[in-house]
């Protein structure tokens, strides 16, 4: 269960990042359930992309780093480090949207 709130962390982040009022998104996608079961890049690359694509070449530059330091989630490791890879990517997105939105 505690590595499930940890998922539930992310999903909240990526909802807030992509404004959807439930859980579930995107066929599924945005959802703890699937970061459970190993989805949390793919969960955090969406919530990332709608920013990415009209931003500034400094914005863009910033997303990218974000992305490229928790690409290893994608990796065979182990259950404990994805978790708390979970857990820096939902503070990672976190902490982007209240940079994006001062």
């Amino acid at each position: 269960m505690r590595d499930h709130m940890k998922s539930l962390r992310l999903e909240n982040a990526a909802r807030r990042a992509l404004n959807l009022d439930s859980r579930g998104g995107i066929a599924g996608v945005i959802d703890a359930d699937f970061i459970d079961q190993r989805g949390a890049f793919t969960v955090l690359v969406a919530a990332l992309s709608p920013y990415y694509k009209d931003a500034s070449p400094e914005l863009q530059e910033r997303i990218s780093q974000i992305v490229d330091s928790f690409y290893y989630l994608q990796d065979d490791i182990s259950d404990e480090e994805y978790f708390e890879g979970v857990e820096r990517a939902a503070e990672a997105l976190n902490e982007f949207l209240r940079e994006i939105n001062r």
